[in-house]
Parts: C-alpha cells; structure tokens; sequence
C-alpha cells in the first residue's frame, strides 16, 4: 500500500512587536492562501502534524477542516533527519499525513525527498506532495499559492 505525505511550509506569519518567534501569529495574508491549498489539498490528507509554532499550528487548523491536528514539539527546529524521524513515526499509525513545518529544513527536505533541486525555497504555504510505494519517496506534484491563484 503506498503512503502520501504532504510537506508544507507555515503560511506568512506576522512579526509583533515583543512576540518571541514561538509565538508569532499568521498575518491576514495567511487566510487567503489557506483557503487556495485547502482546495488544493481537497480531502487528501487524513491527518495534519504541524510543529508547535502558533503559526505552523493556525496553518495547519486554517487547512485541515475537520481532521485531527496534532502538534509535535520535535517539528520546531527540526533538522531534515528529525524531520524523516517524525514522519516515519507517524506513517506507522497513518498512511495520508501533512507535515507543516518551517525553512530551511521544509526546503532541504523536499529536494532531498525528491532526489533534485525542487526549489531553492519552498514560499510560506508551498506544498509538495510524494508518494512512497516501497521505501523510495517520489515527487507527485509542488506548488505554491501564486500557482494556484
């Protein structure tokens, strides 16, 4: 049976001013682009796994719906080798997940799943979208909101 992963990058957070970066919001901008990749994504994903960020967690909320939203503390400053960790953690229990996570790593890990140069950095809402049938990742699509504008 082949699992799917989705790789999503925050949506645009704003920056307050004396909010640590833990705790930055979306900015209003982040509601638009939910809405175009929570069409995109359709129903998709049964599980979304942001990293605790408020703003990877409101991305995760704005684009989810109904499904579950679970927080995983380890997303937070993750490097891509925490990242696969998490990943193959959560494939164990659940075979359609989007992970929503943040740059560098989002970047580094879409072109290291994808074995090329994807994009030299995934924009705020950029999703790529694999398929893995044995143990090998493929690519099935990438885009961003202005695509999908």
């Amino acid at each position: 049976m082949a699992q799917h992963i989705w790789l999503i990058r925050h949506g645009k957070s704003s920056r307050p001013f004396g909010v640590v970066d833990h705790q930055r919001p979306l900015s209003k901008r982040a509601n638009a682009d939910a809405a175009l990749v929570r069409t995109y994504l359709a129903e998709a994903p049964a599980l979304f796994v942001p990293s605790t960020a408020l703003r990877a967690v409101e991305t995760a909320r704005l684009i989810a719906g109904e499904k579950p939203v679970k927080p995983r503390t380890e997303l937070y400053l993750a490097a891509a080798t925490e990242f696969l960790e998490v990943i193959d953690e959560t494939l164990s229990t659940s075979d359609r997940v989007a992970f929503v996570g943040h740059n560098p790593t989002v970047t580094s890990l879409v072109n290291h799943l994808a074995d090329r140069m994807v994009a030299d950095n995934v924009p705020t809402f950029g999703v790529a979208a694999f398929e893995r049938r044995k143990k090998d990742w493929r690519l099935i699509d990438y885009v961003s909101p202005k695509q999908l504008r």
